[in-house]
């Protein structure tokens, strides 16, 4: 019996070494305005192939679910690291769970610049997962891996649930935390529109309705992040500005284009999921 659960037990070490390294590349690329590539791990270890959802699996599996949602995010800061507590709360069943996490100061030898970000993202990430049913974790791993297997794209589409609305729910869940964030954001200068020309730089759309369903997610997890914490707000608020000067530098109008182009953004085509909180984000 002993040797059966030895040939069972995950090892566990290398599991967190490589979900950390994985979701330390992702919080880089959503802190840098990147395009997250992987959403699930898969390796081979002792003879055993160990899998599981990355950060960023875990908030798709969330936003498929639906209802969940961070209320509550603590942090303090240690001499070497910084110490992140979230509460997670399933608004459908009224359960909560908390997660923690610290992160070292230093990568290696160096000062690392995103650990406080790091330490926030990943006690969200260890609450949230808490509260997502085992069926959406395996449904949304096997639907990854299938792709990395495949076509080697891991950021598809995952196919409709049945009554469908997917898109929707992540569109909805997008635009009420940017309502949510629109006073703080205006306090610091950054208009609705500024976020709107953002989010059409970043993900290279012109119309909302050219977005997918991951982009939502991705844009939902990048504002809920900006929620949460001042300084996380004031991160999304460099990057707004930074890509804002980067295109106002590579896009210099001539004198007649200046008097042909319209002084605010044209009305664009809503998807239903859009029309009642349009006015709101975009």
């Amino acid at each position: 019996m002993a040797e059966e659960k030895k040939e069972e037990m995950v090892p566990v070490t290398a599991e967190y070494e490589v979900v950390d390294q994985v979701d330390d590349q992702a919080i880089i690329e959503l802190m840098t305005g990147q395009t997250i590539q992987d959403y699930v791990y898969s390796f081979k270890q002792g003879g055993r192939t160990i899998e599981g959802l990355t950060l960023a699996g875990i908030n798709e599996a969330a936003n498929r679910r639906g209802g969940i949602q961070v209320e509550e995010i603590k942090y303090e800061e240690q001499e070497n690291s910084w110490i992140a507590t979230a509460k997670a709360v399933d608004t459908i069943t009224g359960s909560s769970r908390y997660g923690a996490y610290e992160q070292p100061k230093m990568n290696g030898s160096r000062p690392d610049p995103f650990a406080f970000t790091k330490a926030i993202h990943k006690a969200q990430r260890n609450a949230i997962k808490q509260l997502i049913p085992m069926p959406v974790i395996r449904e949304v791993l096997n639907f990854y891996l299938r792709g990395k297997a495949g076509s080697g794209n891991s950021r598809a589409q995952l196919p409709p649930q049945q009554g469908g609305g997917n898109i929707a729910q992540a569109q909805k869940a997008a635009f009420a935390i940017a309502n949510n964030l629109a006073e703080p954001l205006e306090k610091k200068g950054i208009t609705k529109e500024d976020l709107w020309n953002y989010i059409k730089r970043k993900y290279s759309v012109e119309s909302r309705n050219d977005m997918s369903e991951m982009q939502w997610t991705q844009l939902s997890a990048e504002l809920k992040a900006a929620e949460t914490t001042p300084q996380l707000l004031n991160d999304l608020c460099e990057r707004i500005q930074q890509l804002t000067t980067a295109a106002q530098e590579s896009e210099v109008p001539t004198a007649e284009e200046s008097e042909d182009k319209p002084s605010t953004l044209p009305e664009e085509p809503e998807t239903e999921a859009a029309q009642s909180d349009d006015k709101a984000l975009f």
